[in-house]
């Protein structure tokens, strides 16, 4: 279904080996040392088994694992190029062994991250092309996978994240320190581990108290986007788009152009929220020189047509 199921593979292969082998493994590097966060620029995503995350800018939502892996169907992709992608999802992560067996664990320890128990392991491995068909994709991959073990009231779940340039792993561990669970914070700048660690819902409450910070330069929708096009699309798609919602957050770059798109809210299915995305980021415009640089677009399916709503990023004024 998609171009890169030997990564998802791979993947697979470094949660089943973190699981056998967690008992005896010792730590090897700092991965469970809490960094020091650069996060003022990355922004706020829900994943499955009510966990919510900050990721960098650039990532947008490309495919899951279903077809692919057991136990990943509820698992959301966000990927940056062709070989870089996070991935989040409920249970320990992928779990069926489908391909090869070369991937190295290199590293495997334990933390506590909101309040959670944490295990992180780093893999690596290298992909080989045939002599006579090359793929693009050969070189070599690194997986660095936090699987946050269940408790009385929350479901196992895990982040992982891929990457074809080893140095990256270190620097992007900070994604799993900015897991938030059931109304918890996402950690945005650097804290001492004790207080991740005690960190829960009254954590909220400054949050929740703040004033938005308008935006006077919102751009008008028809300067986002092609509105009667996508109803088109929208009213022939196959199969049929239902009622529902979807909240899209836009980055543009300096030169106006789209640098990054990715679904921030939806009571749509998966497969759906793909599809209107896709729909929508093919018909978006040049973004105006005095429009901020990100915000979202909200787009409602309804019976007669479809509705939209430019909004500002949530932000709160000091």
């Amino acid at each position: 279904m998609f171009p890169h199921v030997r990564s998802y593979s791979v993947l697979a292969t470094a949660c089943v080996l973190a699981a056998a082998g967690s008992a005896t493994a010792q730590p090897m590097s700092d991965m469970c040392s809490q960094p020091k966060m650069k996060t003022d620029k990355w922004h706020s995503i829900s994943a499955p088994a009510g966990m919510t995350l900050m990721i960098p800018q650039g990532y947008v939502v490309r495919g899951n694992g279903s077809g692919t892996m057991r136990d990943m169907a509820d698992a959301r992709f966000f990927w940056s190029g062709e070989h870089r992608w996070i991935a989040v999802g409920s249970g320990a992560g992928p779990s069926a062994l489908t391909w090869g067996s070369g991937a190295n664990r290199t590293d495997d320890c334990e933390t506590q991250i909101a309040g959670r128990r944490v295990e992180i392991s780093k893999y690596e491995w290298t992909n080989e092309d045939g002599g006579m068909s090359p793929s693009g994709n050969a070189g070599g991959r690194y997986v660095a996978v936090a699987r946050f073990f269940s408790t009385a009231s929350q479901r196992e779940s895990f982040i992982a994240y891929q990457t074809n340039i080893q140095s990256d792993v270190s620097s992007m561990r900070q994604l799993f320190w900015t897991a938030s669970f059931g109304g918890d914070t996402p950690v945005a700048a650097a804290a001492p581990a004790t207080q991740v660690a005690a960190s829960g819902p009254a954590a909220a409450t400054p949050a929740a108290a703040c004033t938005p910070r308008p935006e006077p330069n919102l751009p008008a929708l028809d300067a986002v986007v092609d509105s009667s096009v996508v109803q088109m699309l929208v009213a022939n798609a196959a199969p049929p788009i239902p009622k529902g919602f979807e909240v899209i957050s836009l980055k543009f770059d300096d030169q106006g152009g789209v640098s990054g798109i990715s679904v921030a809210e939806s009571d749509l299915p998966d497969p759906t929220q793909r599809q209107l995305t896709t729909l929508v980021a093919s018909n978006l415009k040049q973004k105006d020189a005095k429009a901020p640089s990100s915000f979202l677009l909200r787009v409602e399916t309804q019976a007669p047509g479809v509705r939209y709503q430019v909004l500002p990023i949530a932000s709160c004024a000091p």
